[in-house]
C-alpha cells in the first residue's frame, strides 16, 4: 500500500508543476510587454468593453437616435430627454427593449443609439417633382434641389417644349400625386 501513495503523490507534484508552468508562460505573453511596450499576444487595435450594470439612465439622461436611410443615404437624428419607460433602465435592458438597433454610446449623460433603413427618408418617401435630366424630363423623389434623387427619366425631350415649360422644369414642378404627375407628363408629352 505504500508504494501506491508515493506515486499518486509524485503525479500530483508533476501535474502541479506543469499547471503552474503552463500559468507563468500565459501570464508571461499576456502582461510582459515586449519590447515596444506592446503585449505580444494582444493586438493592439483590440478594444475591450465591458458594460456596467451600475449605469442607469435618469431624467436628465439625453436620448439619441439616428436613423440611416440606405435608399437616399440621408440620415435623421432625434434628441429627446429620457421617457418615463425608460427611467432607471440599465444597458442591457435598453438593449432589449431596442432590439434592432445599435447602442454607439451609453452613459449617464447621453445614450446614443442608431439604426439603418432600408427605405427612402420622409422627405424623399413624400415629395415628388419633375425635372430635368441630361435632356429629357424626369421625374424625381423628394425636393427640387441638391439632394433629389432620379426616379424615372421618361422620352420627353426637353428641347421639343415651350420655353416657359422649361423654366418650370428647371425650377422643379412639384406634384402631389400619382395622379397629377401622370396628368402632367401628358401634357408636357402632347406639345
Amino acid at each position: 500500500m505504500l508504494p501506491l501513495f508515493k506515486v499518486n503523490k509524485r503525479m500530483t507534484i508533476t501535474l502541479a508543476g506543469v499547471v503552474l508552468a503552463a500559468g507563468f508562460v500565459c501570464y508571461y505573453f499576456l502582461h510582459v510587454p515586449d519590447g515596444e511596450g506592446n503585449r505580444s499576444l494582444i493586438p493592439q487595435e483590440a478594444e475591450v468593453v465591458k458594460q456596467d450594470t451600475k449605469i442607469k439612465i435618469s431624467a436628465d439622461t439625453d436620448i439619441v437616435q439616428r436613423i440611416l436611410y440606405l435608399k437616399c443615404n440621408d440620415e435623421e437624428e432625434l434628441r429627446t430627454k429620457a421617457t418615463d419607460s425608460l427611467i432607471g433602465l440599465n444597458y442591457f435592458q435598453v438593449q432589449k427593449m431596442y432590439s434592432g438597433w445599435n447602442i454607439d454610446k451609453f452613459d449617464n449623460h447621453e445614450v446614443v443609439m442608431s439604426l439603418k433603413v432600408d427605405s427612402y427618408c420622409r422627405e424623399h418617401a413624400n415629395n415628388m417633382f419633375i425635372g430635368i435630366k441630361d435632356g429629357y424630363v424626369a421625374v424625381f423623389n423628394g425636393k427640387p434641389g441638391s439632394k433629389a434623387i432620379v426616379k424615372e427619366v421618361t422620352k420627353i425631350a426637353v428641347d421639343k417644349l415651350h420655353p416657359q415649360d422649361v423654366e418650370e422644369l428647371k425650377r422643379g414642378m412639384v406634384v402631389k400625386s400619382r395622379e397629377e404627375l401622370l396628368r402632367t407628363l401628358e401634357g408636357l408629352q402632347s406639345k
